[in-house]
């Protein structure tokens, strides 16, 4: 053993029976008895029966004061932004501060003990099922590093289950001081997430830049699976989302892509209680479907087939497989995990897992005895196993007669012609080939679903539904999923701090700064259909002193109809003459700026633009956008950044609330068509559908409301929802006038205005 390793974990009592009782388990069986473990429990006493070790140490959590003071002060900050309002994980600081406190604690414990060695921060919901050596332990957490982590580039932040601290080194207690103080000082309610990954990183990055040494185990992680990718993951398996709790909704989470997300409406669609996966690769997908199949029965089983251990590189080779293969004792533990979970809710999960080649092991379908013996009788099968044609053949032919049968890996075109090789189409060529295409009406109904996900190499996979059950009705309506669209920054981030360094030269100074609140109205005017029809009330409220901010596509109309803005928000990194997405030149948005009017241009906009407002004249003020590009640059670490959403109007809103504004009229965010489009399958630019259908259903009236829309109108109106839910928490008061999406989703909600403090208290003075 070349150094000495202490694990460090945290988990309320109250979880012992969920998840805390088989880490403790695991940790006792197939841990090196070299390794200690420090457990810090939220709540006590501790159960009975908790198995105890010579280096295992149970300890208090609730007795560290800095915490206690912490959850007092915040304890607001719970995940719900009023009552009635969605849990939001994201801004939960009193759940995440228990995981930052814990690691502390234990530093400091290790640390006045003169101890040397590496603290390794392991997440309670994590299961060791294979036996760990200290020989893999000394090759992940070398000397040479002061902090090891698990990166993720594709996604928000890093994941923190797995943190390795080096206390041989000078460098990581200094981190770990930074860690805590942002909880310690409140710091932590200043970002635009409070999870304990995003404030990680945010530090991370600045103590990288003044010398510490860090280790990305997992850089090329373009998914949630980092934890998976790591050195541990073959003996390690973490119960994130699904697989620990399992019995959340699936949703508007859409959390593995589009086509997963139709996957599960098909499920709760027709009530499906028997379910049979061919490919269940690490369990995930199981669940989702398993979770939507509960959403309408209190009794689901599941079959699972898969090579698990028995794939080899000449499988991987035949049946076109890339992915990294799981076994099958991981799998069964996160089903297990599960099924606990449900049983504590009044469900019933069970399920069956094999091993082995599917043109072998579903022979088990013709034989009733034991199907009998294994609950194995489906009425919905998905097929995702092998890619090669004689397997996709095979395995259709054993579920060609189940009620609903859903095929993955359906693959079409992409905008520049690409698409897989003719040798990955198995599902292709059943498809096309054997079954015939297409066919709505026939006995066997069939069709492929809308929604696709890009392939890497170029193309798009698509799923296949089929159904054989005559009595069912048509499917889901696949337009009018709740579609989760996830902006990206739309030109790289070489590009995006270039514009950011050059534009600070012409700034000189002149930012948006932080104000105290007041009793200023703040009208947002954007572009939508309806703002013609709304002037006569923007210019009411302009005349009795409220500040009017438009964006670059509501400029011009506000000005011709003698309402000349207060300010003019601006956020677009793309070439100044080149097309908006409505079709306008940039440029001739912004052809005649008002001398009276402020150009408030976010730094990272195209430096021409700034350009050009400097030589017309006009009054330039800068803000710093929140985006991935400027979280990398150093530079930025001490700036205020404003969010609020993918585009300026959105962030008009965090703009005035930063500099003080609380009072807020929202005008032209329609977020939609007037009517329905000419062509509904018309396609943009680039080759895609350009119109999205979609639904707002008002409960409280009964009315539901379809919309034409795009998918960067609906990443505001999804911008809009989320700020809706926190509306109250950061004291706004928001109108919202017109006839598209965001008014009907503002109508619809349950947001009521705070009472003045003479409604609340009577006060007649």
């Amino acid at each position: 053993m070349k150094n000495n390793y202490t694990v460090v974990t945290s988990f309320p009592v109250s979880k012992w029976e969920v998840y805390g009782q088989t880490f403790i388990e695991g940790f006792i069986n197939h841990w090196p008895k070299e390794v200690n473990l420090l457990v810090y429990c939220d709540g006590y006493p501790l159960p009975n029966d908790i198995p105890t070790a010579d280096n295992i140490k149970y300890i208090d959590l609730l007795t560290s004061d800095a915490l206690l003071e912490f959850k007092e002060r915040n304890k607001q900050f719970n995940g719900y932004s009023k009552p009635n309002a969605p849990y939001n994980f994201y801004e939960d600081a009193v759940k995440f501060s228990h995981k930052v406190y814990a690691q502390d604690l234990a530093m400091g414990e290790l640390l006045n003990s003169d101890y040397k060695g590496w603290l390794i921060w392991l997440d309670a919901d994590s299961v060791t099922y294979e036996d760990i050596s200290l020989e893999i332990l000394d090759k992940m957490f070398d000397d040479e590093y002061d902090v090891t982590y698990l990166g993720r580039k594709n996604a928000y932040a890093s994941c923190s289950s797995l943190i390795g601290y080096n206390l041989n080194s000078d460098v990581t207690p200094v981190f770990m001081g930074d860690f805590v103080n942002y909880y310690n000082s409140d710091e932590v309610l200043s970002l635009r997430c409070f999870a304990d990954n995003f404030v990680f990183d945010r530090l991370r990055t600045l103590h990288e830049v003044h010398g510490m040494r860090a280790l990305n185990y997992t850089p090329e992680c373009a998914n949630l699976d980092a934890f998976d990718m790591s050195p541990l993951g073959n003996h390690i398996i973490h119960l994130k989302g699904k697989a620990k709790v399992g019995v959340s909704s699936f949703l508007g989470k859409n959390t593995q892509g589009n086509r997963y997300f139709d996957l599960c409406r098909i499920v709760e669609h027709y009530k499906r209680k028997n379910i049979l996966e061919i490919g269940t690769w690490n369990g995930d997908t199981a669940l989702e479907m398993v979770q939507a199949a509960f959403n309408t029965t209190d009794e689901v089983h599941y079959t699972g087939v898969d090579l698990f251990t028995e794939a080899s590189d000449e499988t991987d080779k035949k049946e076109f497989n890339i992915k990294k293969h799981y076994t099958k004792k991981a799998v069964e533990i996160k089903l297990k995990a599960a099924a606990k979970e449900y049983a504590r809710n009044n469900k019933k999960f069970t399920y069956y897992l094999m091993e082995g080649d599917s043109k072998e092991k579903l022979k088990i379908l013709n034989d009733p005895s034991l199907c009998n013996l294994y609950n194995i009788k489906p009425d919905f099968a998905f097929i995702d196993g092998g890619h090669s044609i004689d397997t996709v053949n095979s395995d259709f032919d054993f579920c060609k007669d189940f009620p609903v049968i859903v095929m993955d890996d359906y693959y079409t075109e992409d905008t520049e012609g690409k698409i897989p090789d003719k040798e990955f189409q198995g599902v292709n060529n059943l498809y096309n080939d054997v079954l015939g295409g297409t066919d709505r009406t026939g006995k066997q109904r069939r069709q492929i679903i809308s929604s696709n996900d890009r392939v890497a190499e170029g193309g798009h996979v698509n799923l296949v539904l089929i159904l054989n059950d005559t009595k069912l009705d048509s499917p889901p309506d696949f337009h009018r999923v709740p579609v989760q669209v996830q902006p990206r920054d739309c030109v790289p981030p070489d590009n995006i701090q270039d514009n950011v360094l050059d534009n600070l030269k012409i700034f000189k100074g002149k930012m948006i700064h932080r104000c105290c609140w007041h009793e200023g109205i703040a009208v947002i005017a954007s572009a939508g259909p309806s703002l013609i029809d709304e002037l006569p009330k923007i210019k009411k409220l302009q005349e009795e002193g409220a500040k009017v901010v438009c964006v670059k596509h509501s400029h011009n109309i506000l000005i011709e109809n003698g309402i000349i803005p207060w300010g003019c928000v601006i956020l677009d990194p793309r070439p100044f003459d080149g097309e908006s997405t409505h079709g306008i030149v940039r440029k001739d948005l912004l052809k005649k700026p008002h001398p009276d009017t402020k150009y408030i241009v976010a730094s990272m906009t195209n430096k021409e633009v700034t350009k050009y407002l400097k030589k017309k004249k006009a009054q330039i003020y800068g803000w710093h956008a929140y985006t991935n590009a400027l979280t990398e640059m150093p530079e930025m670490q001490e700036e205020t950044m404003i969010t609020g959403g993918t585009c300026s109007a959105m962030r008009s809103i965090g703009i005035m609330h930063t500099i003080g504004f609380r009072k807020f009229h929202i005008f032209g965010m329609d977020c939609a068509m007037d009517g329905t489009p000419e062509n509904e399958e018309e396609k943009d630019a680039y080759g895609r559908t350009k119109w999205i259908k979609t639904g707002i259903l008002n409960e409280k009236t009964g009315i539901e409301k379809t919309f034409f829309t795009t998918g960067e109108l609906l990443a505001l109106a999804q911008d809009f929802e989320m700020l809706l839910q926190r509306a109250t928490s950061i004291d706004m008061d928001i109108s919202v006038y017109g006839r598209g999406m965001v008014p009907a989703i503002f109508e619809a909600s349950d947001y009521k205005q705070l009472p003045t403090f003479k409604e609340q208290y009577n006060d007649r003075r």
